[in-house]
């Protein structure tokens, strides 16, 4: 099964990878830290499922030209890109560090977020989960994800 990971930041990532490969070793795991790669795989693959940070990096980070900012809506360009792709059936876990999500230039709280992005973007397989460093919640919830 392959698995795609959308995050920048590599400490989180090596958490969540390690979680996955705990799990099981059935799963490919894909990695993009940026809006723009990440939109790049999407138009050519299709992962069987998909965890995504929230707040990414328009592009990725070049030598010389300083680090891209993230932006707060990085994962709702993700997002906006599997609608146009008609890929709207895929199932996404969000896992944000940030308390509120920025939905139609909003800033929502996660159940909020949740059910807009479902209702105004047809996106029925979207969990949106808070992401602390420690915490078994967003583990148990990303296990239950692969699950499933």
């Amino acid at each position: 099964m392959d698995i795609l990971v959308v995050e920048d930041d590599d400490f989180k990532f090596e958490e969540i990878e390690s979680l996955i490969k705990s799990f099981s070793d059935k799963f490919h795991i894909k990695r993009y830290g940026n809006v723009f790669d990440t939109v790049r795989y999407l138009n050519n693959s299709t992962p069987d499922k998909i965890i995504l940070d929230m707040s990414l990096p328009s592009h990725p980070a070049k030598p010389g030209e300083g680090t891209p900012v993230s932006m707060p809506s990085g994962g709702i360009e993700v997002i906006l890109e599997l609608r146009y792709l008609k890929k709207i059936s895929l199932p996404i876990i969000v896992l944000t560090q940030f308390s509120h999500v920025e939905v139609e230039h909003e800033y929502c709280t996660m159940p909020e977020a949740e059910r807009k992005i479902k209702e105004l973007y047809r996106m029925d397989n979207i969990i949106i989960q808070a992401y602390e460093k420690g915490s078994q919640a967003w583990k148990d919830a990303t296990i239950d994800f692969l699950r499933d």
